[in-house]
């Protein structure tokens, strides 16, 4: 990406999250959480699609889209061990519930911890932290 698209992705980001907190009638945190999460947020970088091109109601649009396309098919009780999880990691490791909700979405935690539930929520709070830590760490070898 040109040093023009590394600049403007960051102005384009604090747009569509204004765009978004109007919208949704959310605080500019939560529409912070909403573009993080959403894996059209990756995109914005991606310089041959050129997304940054469009108005702040169009991303909108594309995010909403991709958005209600995602689908998990998580339990309620996988989910509670998630969110268990990415609290007692932000902890053990002195992070905010946000960065580590960054984190996890980065390097897709969070398929790993519902893909292998049956197995992690069995053990301990420290084993599952040190199975992320190993998994995290293969994946920025990559």
């Amino acid at each position: 990406m040109g040093v023009y698209e590394d600049n403007i992705v960051p102005v384009k980001i604090a747009k569509l999250a204004e765009y978004v907190s109007f919208k949704k009638k959310i605080s500019l945190h939560e529409a912070l959480v909403y573009i993080y999460s959403n894996p059209m947020y990756k995109e914005l970088y991606n310089e041959g699609a050129k997304w940054w091109y469009l108005s702040s109601e169009a991303l909108y649009e594309e995010f909403e889209y991709v958005r209600k396309k995602q689908s998990y098919d998580v339990s309620l009780e996988a989910f509670a061990f998630f969110t268990y999880t990415l609290e007692k990691y932000a902890i053990y490791h002195k992070m905010s519930g946000f960065q580590v909700f960054a984190l996890f979405n980065d390097y897709a935690v969070d398929m790993f911890l519902f893909q292998h539930y049956d197995l992690l929520h069995t053990q301990g709070t420290g084993y599952v932290i040190d199975e992320i830590d190993r998994f995290i760490k293969k994946r920025q070898r990559r």
